[in-house]
């Protein structure tokens, strides 16, 4: 009988996927977990962005902040208007825009239009490929965190965003929220 040596990677298989069976069981599914009476709560929120590392001309700025607020999940048909855009085109030193936008909030009784909503996290990451979210970003999204997502209701689950003045740091934006969804009928 040939024997044939399969060296540590056995080994850690056996030792690994005990734990990721035991991990994934303690996860719950979208299904388990519970739902309550939402309703979506308009907010009208003037944000201006002052940046030291990054600049957005207005268009750049309505265009990055309307990508993170669908991911978000807010109601579609949001409205985002550009203010303090002196320059036709470029970076502007203080952009800003006023943004009228709605997320599921938890209803009291007699609340009009409830529909049933679970909690949902969103997780933003910047990334060296990433199109969307970049290093640079990180000030926007410490901004954004504390003048728009908490302020429309989104609860900061964990935020480790390291943002450092003048300097583009690798992985500087990590930071999840929780929002409620609407629960789609099956």
């Amino acid at each position: 009988m040939k024997r044939v040596w399969m060296g540590g990677w056995v080994t850690a298989l056996c030792l690994v996927l005990p734990a990721l069976a035991s991990a994934q069981q303690g996860t719950p599914s979208a299904d388990d977990v519970a739902t309550v009476n939402a309703a979506w709560v308009e907010h009208d929120l003037q944000f201006t962005f002052m940046g030291f590392t990054a600049y957005y001309s207005c268009d750049g700025l309505r265009d990055k902040v309307r990508w993170i607020l669908e991911q978000l999940g807010v109601r579609p048909g949001f409205k985002l208007t550009t203010r303090g855009c002196p320059r036709a085109n470029g970076p502007e030193s203080a952009p800003g825009l006023r943004i009228v936008a709605a997320l599921p909030a938890a209803a009291s009784p007699g609340t009009a239009g409830q529909f049933p909503a679970r909690p949902r996290r969103v997780e933003f990451r910047s990334s060296f490929t990433s199109n969307n979210l970049q290093d640079g970003d990180c000030e926007l999204m410490q901004q954004l965190r504390d003048r728009v997502f908490v302020p429309m209701g989104a609860k900061v689950v964990a935020d480790s965003t390291r943002c450092v003045p003048h300097q583009e740091v690798m992985g500087a934006v990590n930071m999840t929220l929780e929002v409620l969804e609407p629960v789609r009928a099956p």
